[in-house]
């Protein structure tokens, strides 16, 4: 303002010195310093027209003077008197003159990692009935835009936006614009987020196409209004925190267990008998599912006291998994005695799980199975009496069939003696078979031998006779004999000199000679035939 009234001063004293003569020595003084002063008076006038903006900053105009703004407004945009749309940047701006307009520097806004702007417009359009959030813009920097914002044929609506502002740094009229950071929506591994959008277009299906309903609620597609039929996978949204109802699913396996005297499932069996069974089941939902789970629970995970059980649940194991675990085994046990409970675990756990699959599917949810671990049948003073009988009758069960069993060893034992002793006969017949076989065959080898040895003598003897035949008939038959004799003296078959000889009459004669054939026996060779003993007197 000083500037602009130095600037007036100036432009005074520069045309009363171009127009009074005698102000100066001579005319040309009075012209050049009147010149001088306008075009200081210019630029004093031109320098205080500008507003300087620092770069940290953003600037906003307050007109003083000018139409009045239209009712409900608070922003100028047409020149009204206010304050002005328009942010001006950081550096020098010329052109406004300090008696018509005030310059605001504002603070700019900085969002960091992991957080968005949440907008609320304090001026605009109405909302149209029926909407609680303005339809998203296509960018950011468009809606901070406050000229374009509300510019006639614009969509700018007074109220909450959709639109949020990502991290980063922004410049905006916070006389247009309230701000607000607010943490972005982050889903984390082992979870989906199902979101419920208080906000978008009403989704119209093409012709011909329904839209899938669950327990009422319909599933629409992502980016409208309504429960949206797609989940949100892990990692990181830039969704309005208010606009967006977000429900956490936990899609990992959740497992339940129940046991101890509290929350074991008591079950009672054909024939009358109650008592507690451990149990272990687990159940989970997958990502696509979860939409339709949501719709029928709202929030699954969402922990609540029970009342009737007097203990805090998650909504899903209240509402859903005990009651169906207890019915499950309940039926399942009404349709067994107690022992047969006991025997047949594995038929109780299929039983029980295939009847928990049909219950869960009607919620989206399945399970892997269920589990028993203890039955705690002696857990009453009646289970225990059964338990005993039962034990004492396999005890006698037991000991029957050990004799049984012990009975049957026996009879197969004297099979197996009586099997041996045959067997061993059998191998004594086969034995005697082969010595008559073999003695049959030594008998014809004998026979056959002596055959052999009889044809050999009878051939030899032939032979002899024909040729002492033809020697008696040269020599006659007494010398035939007579060198036969020779022959037989000749090989030594004949002996003819006596072994031992007892000359002389006297009386030891005898016994000389008893002990000479007592020494020729001795001195005769093994398998050789005893000497013949002459007595010579």
């Amino acid at each position: 303002m000083s500037l602009f009234v130095l600037s007036l001063i100036l432009a005074v004293t520069g045309v009363v010195l171009l127009t009074v003569p005698g102000l100066l020595a001579t005319r040309a003084m009075a012209v050049a310093a009147g010149t001088l002063a306008l075009v200081a008076a210019l630029c004093a006038l031109a320098l205080s027209t500008a507003i300087y903006v620092d770069d940290d900053k953003g600037g906003i105009v307050v007109r003083k003077f000018g139409p009045d703004l239209p009712a409900n407004r608070v922003v100028a945009v047409n020149g009204e008197k206010g304050p002005q749309a328009k942010v001006l940047g950081p550096g020098w701006h010329f052109g406004f003159w300090p008696w018509l307009y005030d310059l605001n520097l504002v603070e700019t806004i900085t969002l960091e990692q992991g957080q968005v702007g949440a907008l609320v417009a304090l001026d605009g359009k109405s909302l149209p009935d029926g909407t609680v959030y303005a339809d998203a813009w296509a960018s950011a920097e468009e809606l901070l835009d406050g000229e374009k914002f509300l510019a006639n044929d614009a969509k700018g609506y007074r109220g909450p936006q959709l639109t949020v502002l990502t991290p980063g740094r922004y410049r905006y009229n916070p006389r247009l614009f309230k701000i607000e950071s607010k943490p972005a929506q982050v889903v984390h591994v082992g979870e989906v987020a199902v979101i419920k959008a208080n906000a978008g277009p009403l989704y119209a299906p093409p012709a011909g196409a329904k839209i899938e309903e669950v327990n009422g609620s319909p599933l629409v597609p992502r980016g409208f209004r309504g429960l949206w039929n797609e989940a949100l996978l892990p990692g990181a949204y830039n969704l309005h925190p208010d606009a967006y109802q977000v429900v956490r699913v936990q899609v990992t396996k959740r497992v339940y267990t129940y046991q101890d005297d509290k929350w074991s499932i008591k079950v009672r069996s054909k024939d009358g008998f109650t008592f507690p069974v451990d149990v272990r089941v687990g159940v989970e939902v997958s990502a696509i599912d979860a939409p339709r789970l949501v719709a029928i629970l709202g929030d699954p995970d969402k922990v609540e006291k029970n009342e009737q059980e007097d203990e805090t649940f998650s909504r899903i194991e209240s509402m859903v998994v005990l009651p169906l675990i207890r019915t499950s085994f309940r039926d399942v046990a009404e349709t067994l005695t107690a022992l047969q409970f006991i025997d047949s675990r594995s038929k109780v756990e299929s039983d029980a799980t295939e009847l928990m699959r049909k219950e869960l599917e009607k919620y989206f949810l399945h399970t892997d199975g269920v589990f028993v671990a203890n039955i705690e049948l002696d857990h009453t003073e009646a289970g225990k009496a059964l338990i005993t009988t039962q034990t004492d009758r396999v005890v006698a069960v037991n000991q029957q069939q050990m004799y049984t069993e012990q009975k049957k060893a026996q009879i197969e034992r004297a099979s197996l003696v009586k099997a041996q002793e045959e067997a061993e006969q059998q191998r004594n017949v086969v034995a005697a078979a082969f010595k008559v076989q073999v003695m049959e065959q030594q008998a014809k080898a004998r026979e056959a031998e002596a055959q052999g040895e009889a044809s050999y003598i009878a051939i030899t003897a032939e032979a002899k006779q024909k040729a002492y035949t033809s020697m008696a008939l040269a020599i006659g038959a007494e010398g035939v004999t007579t060198l036969e004799l020779f022959k037989l003296v000749s090989d030594g078959k004949i002996q003819i000199t006596p072994h031992v000889m007892v000359t002389g009459g006297d009386a030891g004669g005898t016994l000389n000679a008893l002990a000479g054939t007592i020494l020729g026996h001795s001195a005769a060779p093994a398998g050789a035939p005893a000497p013949a003993s002459d007595a010579a007197k």
